[in-house]
């Protein structure tokens, strides 16, 4: 529905469509059309956030430990999302075996947690990963650091997801290329170049 609103009466007789809950052609009142529209530009600002302070989050991680930074992928951040809404009925924290390196947090509703925090907690793993050995301390998981921090990585997307039936949300990151290759340290560049090449 387009309107001309050149003239002040016809301000008035819009402002009077939008007020009385007008219904437009296909049925639907103007208002609805408004707040359905709001609620998209909403759900997208709230998503282009939540983008930006996981890739924020990724990117201080890696400067703290010595590696450049990651760029966010619309592509990377899609799979994610496809991956968690698969997960959504049993918020199970299984990895979906794709072509990425990946990480996955489970949270409960009570305690929120943002993208920051999922991240750092994945960063504090770092007190597990012995640099030197490039192995895991024993019983404890520092491979959530090592994706994050290996080197040859540039791409980051992530998604979050709330589980159906209480079961809290699931966090669900991609990372191109994927790292963490057995016997390899994230650091170790001359190692990466090589298997590139190869």
């Amino acid at each position: 529905m387009s309107v001309m609103l050149s003239h002040p009466s016809s301000c008035l007789l819009f402002l009077f469509l939008l007020l009385s809950g007008h219904f437009s052609a296909a049925g639907t009142s103007i208002p609805d059309m408004m707040k359905n529209r709001a609620a998209r530009l909403l759900n997208r600002a709230r998503k282009a956030k939540q983008s930006r302070a996981f890739l924020h989050a990724h990117n201080i991680a890696r400067v703290t430990s010595g590696m450049p930074p990651l760029e966010w992928n619309k592509g990377l951040a899609r799979f994610a999302h496809n991956w968690a809404k698969q997960r959504k009925p049993d918020c199970n924290m299984t990895h979906s075996g794709g072509p990425y390196g990946e990480n996955i947090f489970w949270y409960r509703q009570r305690k929120m947690w943002s993208p920051q925090k999922v991240v750092t907690r994945w960063f504090e793993e770092r007190f597990n990963y012995d640099r030197k050995t490039n192995t895991c301390t024993s019983d404890q998981m520092c491979g959530h650091y090592t994706q994050i921090v290996w080197r040859s990585t540039t791409a980051v997307g992530c998604a979050r997801m709330k589980c159906d039936n209480n079961r809290g949300y699931l966090v669900v990151c991609e990372y191109d290329p994927c790292g963490n290759y057995e016997g390899e340290s994230p650091f170790d560049q001359t190692q990466q170049l090589k298997n590139v090449t190869d």
